[in-house]
């Protein structure tokens, strides 16, 4: 029997095993010893002083009987230097929840470090905790602070990682207001409460608004639900989660408007922001400013922007689990294969994404190359200078039908 007979894959749209081992390709086999498969040619040698090219698709229990198989590495990497395969495991505590994965090619004298950290529940809430808090601090964010709380991994940590910048600087806990949304299929109630528990118990303000305080927060004239009634028809069901995080940032600024607020603070964690800079590197545009993204007259304040989503789940494991038991059962297609492939990057280098973020954010400051977010004068939208205009146009039309307030003078820029 293989040792993962009992390892179950869960996704949205159902459960699967991992594959047997005789299933496994050449190349999958090369990428769990972290090497690229294309750094490799494979070789069948049958054993009669011949050889033949095969493919890295080739699984291993199709390999001809009495053959051996040589990969050989194509090009003049020394491999015996960088060591990819070598990982010195060092435990912080008894009960690991979290692997944080270290990797060094190359000290000062040549030599690789390679090390995973293991972190008990108690030493990841401390580390991820202790990061928002020093983030907040290094950005000096005053009170009133608001802050969207889902209910899951992400989010959830923001209310603790709060409650330590609070009273390390000796703020006003009741100047801190938190908001969850609550609106059947995209938001479940349940998820509401899971977060109010949290911000009970770090006495912040909790806000669970309805589809009805929605409507009334934006000067609606129908109820969200309505909206997204109408967008899921047009545009299908896939556009559950550009919708959420629309209405996450339209009612967390104007409850910044409310309580004389200028800093909203969201969960987008590490694989968030690297799918949104692939995304618009990919498409040739410049990327949008992170982990401080000024949108209208509000901060958008990412602090968990460096941390893996996996670390974050890792310190409310029971509330993600149910989190994710609680999802929208559908995601775009194209918003899907970026985030596999935000995720995968640091499947094979370690911390691969956080040299491109940092390097990147290093440049755009020098060059002054962030893109900036120009607002639909008469909304309180923003747009990034991208897209076809008559779409735009056609939509904020929609819109403009739900938030009778919005009075747009301009189309989008081109």
């Amino acid at each position: 029997m293989n040792s993962w007979d009992n390892v179950t894959l869960l996704f949205s749209a159902g459960a699967r095993r991992l594959k047997p081992t005789e299933k496994l390709t050449l190349g999958e086999l090369l990428l769990a010893n972290h090497f690229p498969p294309s750094l490799f040619q494979a070789y069948e040698v049958p054993g009669d002083g011949t050889l033949k090219a095969v493919p890295m698709s080739l699984a291993l229990g199709d390999i001809s009987e009495g053959c051996n198989v040589i990969l050989q590495c194509i090009r003049n990497t020394d491999i015996d230097a960088l060591r990819p395969t070598e990982m010195e495991s060092v435990h912080h505590g008894q009960e690991p929840v979290a692997a944080m994965y270290d990797f060094q090619w190359a000290d000062e004298a040549k030599n690789p470090t390679h090390r995973v950290h293991l972190i008990d529940a108690e030493g990841m809430r401390d580390i991820v905790f202790r990061k928002i808090s020093d983030f907040l601090t290094q950005q000096n964010v005053p009170v009133p602070l608001v802050a969207g709380i889902s209910g899951g991994g992400d989010s959830n940590t923001l209310v603790q990682g709060m409650r330590r910048y609070v009273s390390t600087n000796d703020l006003d806990a009741s100047k801190v207001t938190c908001y969850t949304l609550v609106m059947a299929p995209i938001w479940p109630e349940s998820a509401s409460d899971r977060a109010h528990e949290l911000c009970s118990e770090a006495g912040f303000e909790h806000r669970v608004l309805y589809a009805e305080e929605m409507a009334e927060l934006l000067g609606m004239s129908d109820s969200p639900d309505r909206l997204w009634e109408e967008l899921s028809n047009r545009y299908t069901t896939d556009l559950a989660h550009f919708f959420g995080t629309f209405f996450i940032n339209l009612t967390g600024r104007a409850i910044c408007d409310e309580v004389n607020g200028s800093h909203l603070l969201v969960g987008y964690n590490r694989e968030d922001v690297m799918a949104e800079l692939l995304f618009c590197l990919m498409n040739g545009r410049r990327p949008l400013p992170f982990p401080k993204r000024r949108t209208g007259s509000t901060d958008v304040l990412m602090p968990v922007w460096d941390v893996p989503k996996n670390m974050l789940d890792s310190c409310y494991p029971h509330y993600s689990e149910v989190n994710y038991s609680e999802r929208v059962d559908s995601s775009a297609v194209r918003r899907s294969s970026i985030y596999y492939m935000s995720h995968c990057l640091d499947a094979l280098v370690p911390q691969m994404s956080m040299s491109l973020m940092t390097g990147t954010a290093k440049l755009m400051e020098e060059l002054g190359g962030w893109q900036e977010l120009t607002p639909i004068e008469g909304t309180p939208l923003m747009h990034t200078g991208y897209g076809n205009a008559d779409e735009q146009a056609e939509l904020l039309s929609l819109l403009k039908r739900y938030f009778p307030r919005w009075h747009p003078v301009t189309e989008p820029a081109q």
